[in-house]
């Protein structure tokens, strides 16, 4: 008996050394020698200690959470399923259990299950609401995984909520200027744009941008990451209103503060080259996918794939000079009152789109719409029609309905066709 006991004891050893082991190697992200030590130890466990032993649930934690950053969610979900059981009952509501809940609901989350994710997160959320001050960090926290899984799951109105019960909690704790209370306002933000309400998310995101600039220091860069942030969301509102200067303004403010080594800042270039290609600044939109460009193949060679894109797009701007050329041409003969040389130029940069193999939708939906309004000068309705159809169908398949310059072509269509039938009548 002795000699088994014994036995039982060196190994019950060696699964602490299996144990730090697997933890040293996690902590280094060798993930498969973490999960072999921690598998090894689950050996030795089971055959010495009962099934529901609370150190048999956290190796089958310590697995589940190896397994999921190596991106096997399925057996990750399986060991977290087996611990949390365990963990309820021994445990009852303490922050390992409230751990593995919330593990389970990241990983469902992952997989698209976001009704059940959020069903996880609120158990983590009900265990820490209770052993956790109301105003401690990680009750806060819990707020945000809830409101970003309702976010997913198309329940904007019920993720705002969230969201304002996290803001409250925020401000109660740090006043308005901290920077976690801009991150929310960012967060409510988003949600109200995608509730169509953009004007209510500019203003949110704009009291952001005022609390980051009196924050001090305002060279920490905590701070300037916190700004970073606001001003993209902004700027990405303005674009989708079709705001084009107001977003030129705001991404050249986002250059003034990213640093070289920024790892998202060929991202603000490309957004800035889109942005100058809609407003007709040619010039501008190739030096800015040339700076994109010279940032990623500085850090990832000539090959890197995202460089090879933004390549592709300067190519491309360079072949649709001459449409282009041609529709600023009729525009300016439309100006001028010269409809037929107007209309001809507009047709001439139509079919030199069409020889270029990957045009610009947007830039085609525009010549439609140019070619339209001479047409309704001229008088011919019908055709005019037949134009404006032309440039709605593009926008409607290239950029959906809900896009403000869809909403606006459809708007203009609409009119033309009461009017038309008017005549018609």
């Amino acid at each position: 008996m002795e000699g088994g006991s014994s036995s039982k004891e060196a190994l019950l050893l060696l699964v602490e050394e299996l144990l730090k082991m697997g933890a040293l190697c996690y902590e280094r992200q060798h993930y498969k020698k973490a999960r072999e030590n921690f598998e090894s130890a689950l050996e030795i466990q089971r055959k010495y200690l009962d099934e529901d032993d609370l150190a048999v649930a956290d190796t089958l934690n310590d697995i589940g959470n190896v397994l999921m950053w190596e991106g096997k969610l399925d057996e990750a979900l399986e060991k977290l399923n087996t611990a949390l059981p365990i963990r309820v009952k021994k445990l009852g509501n303490h922050r390992d259990t409230a751990q593995t809940s919330i593990m389970i609901g990241n990983i469902l989350e992952v997989q698209g299950n976001y009704e059940k994710g959020e069903e996880m997160f609120r158990k983590g959320l009900d265990i820490k609401c209770e052993i956790l001050p109301n105003d401690h960090d990680e009750v806060t926290e819990m707020y945000q995984s809830i409101a970003l899984s309702l976010k997913k799951q198309g329940k904007f109105s019920e993720a705002t909520k969230m969201l304002k019960v996290q803001l409250a909690k925020l401000l109660d704790m740090h006043g308005e200027y901290h920077r976690g209370v801009v991150l929310v306002y960012d967060g409510i933000a988003e949600l109200l744009a995608l509730q169509n309400r953009p004007d209510d998310a500019l203003q949110m995101l704009d009291r952001g941008i005022e609390i980051c600039n009196r924050l001090t220091p305002l060279g920490d860069p905590d701070t300037k990451k916190t700004l970073e942030v606001t001003l993209t969301s902004k700027a990405d509102i303005l674009l989708e209103q079709g705001n084009f200067e107001a977003t030129t303004e705001v991404l050249n403010k986002l250059l003034g503060i990213k640093v070289e080594t920024d790892p998202t800042l060929f991202q603000t270039y490309e957004q800035l080259a889109t942005v100058y290609g809609r407003r007709g600044m040619i010039e501008d939109a190739r030096k800015a996918l040339k700076a994109a460009i010279d940032i990623l193949r500085k850090g990832g060679g000539h090959d890197h794939p995202i460089a090879q894109r933004l390549a592709r797009n300067l190519a491309q701007l360079d072949l649709e000079k001459m449409p282009r050329a041609l529709n600023e041409q009729g525009l300016a003969m439309k100006a001028e009152g010269e409809s037929e040389k107007a209309v001809q130029l507009f047709q001439q940069a139509l079919d030199s789109y069409m020889e270029i193999a990957v045009a610009n939708p947007s830039n085609i939906a525009e010549v439609y719409e140019n070619l339209s309004a001479v047409k309704v000068e001229q008088g011919f309705l019908e055709d005019a029609l037949v134009a404006s159809s032309n440039g709605l169908k593009i926008r409607r398949r290239t950029l959906g309905d809900d896009h403000v310059d869809t909403k606006r072509r459809m708007e203009a269509h609409r009119s033309l066709l009461i009017r038309h039938l008017e005549n018609r009548s």
